[in-house]
């Protein structure tokens, strides 16, 4: 289905009562929503395709707060342990990574609306002069190419990636990005180098998209706990669980918890999984983080939450860059994930 018919279809189950005939279906569980950047660029570049804009954010927080009851996700994890009922059309906002937009532009967004938050820092980019996680200066070096076409290795076959158009190249940073994800750290570190020197360029990113790209420091988050803001783990590094050894598991969880815990002279008990597929966790993480003391998880499974959900796999809706607002009622509605807890 091409763009214009999917805006069509959105609008028609907006007016049509879907939407909300889908939500109020949901009331007595947990929406739990997840967010990267907001950026006050309207730049439609692939910069963005993981950050929204501080206009579309707004519209969103303003629709939160007028249709769902935003709870904390210290507060759900407790009466989801406890067995206690939500209230009804509860919401939960979570960023994932800690960039500084999160600080500058969503934190006065939120405020205003009375909203409470969780962002999951990954530790290792807190106070980092670096720009964008591995993930991004992938894509960054692949959407910068010249080559018109790139020979890449995939599972071991030699796959010729275009990289003619703006399109070629998001599907080429995907499929790239898809492959690396699934390396071991060390291998997945190897393959990059390869990667950049194919192309020629290096992966550093230009300092004029730093809005995007640039990470919290340690100060800016203690100032964000003044305002209904809590911090968990998303790793040290950002290293996708299933690909790490259990001693490298242990020292991602503990590395970034000590360093939340010592910074912001709070505990910290909840995690996000780094990337959060099915395949990007275990049972073995599962039982890991418990052992660690941590209470809760988030991933990136979709669906919403209530006490039949693993607290170590909560399910969350991620909210992407898209000038529909009715696609936006859509996924949170639960078109995505229809019949699952």
């Amino acid at each position: 289905m091409n763009a214009a018919l999917k805006q069509v279809a959105y609008a028609w189950l907006r007016r049509s009562g879907t939407c909300r005939l889908l939500q109020w279906q949901h009331r007595r569980q947990a929406l739990i929503l997840t967010y990267h950047g907001v950026i006050h660029s309207s730049d439609n570049s692939y910069h963005n395709r993981n950050a929204i804009s501080a206009q579309e954010f707004e519209q969103q927080m303003a629709y939160l707060s007028r249709n769902y009851r935003a709870m904390a996700l210290p507060e759900l994890v407790r009466r989801l342990k406890a067995g206690e009922p939500l209230p009804h059309s509860t919401v939960v906002i979570t960023f994932d990574d800690g960039f500084r937009n999160n600080y500058s532009v969503a934190a006065p967004i939120l405020k205003k609306y009375g909203l409470p938050a969780t962002i999951f820092l990954a530790t290792a980019y807190v106070n980092s002069p670096k720009l964008g996680l591995w993930t991004e200066r992938v894509d960054w070096l692949l959407q910068s190419a010249t080559l018109p076409v790139l020979e890449f290795a995939i599972d071991g076959e030699v796959r010729q990636l275009a990289l003619q158009t703006t399109r070629d190249r998001i599907i080429a940073s995907d499929r790239v990005r898809d492959y690396l994800k699934r390396l071991p750290p060390a291998e997945r570190e190897q393959a990059i180098v390869a990667l950049q020197s194919r192309l020629g360029r290096v992966r550093e990113i230009d300092h004029s998209l730093e809005e995007r790209y640039a990470f919290l420091t340690w100060e800016q988050a203690r100032e964000l706990q003044t305002a209904q803001i809590t911090f968990g783990s998303h790793t040290h590094s950002h290293a996708i669980m299933s690909g790490l050894s259990t001693a490298e598991a242990h020292f991602e969880l503990t590395e970034s918890r000590s360093l939340i815990e010592a910074e912001l002279e709070t505990a910290c008990t909840l995690f996000s999984y780094p990337n959060g597929s099915a395949r990007d966790f275990g049972q073995r993480d599962r039982e890991l983080l418990q052992k660690l003391g941590y209470a809760a998880a988030v991933s990136q499974l979709p669906g919403f939450n209530d006490h039949r959900t693993d607290r170590f796999a909560l399910r969350r809706i991620n909210i992407s860059r898209s000038s529909d607002f009715n696609y936006f009622l859509a996924k949170i509605s639960g078109l995505t994930s229809l019949g699952r807890h």
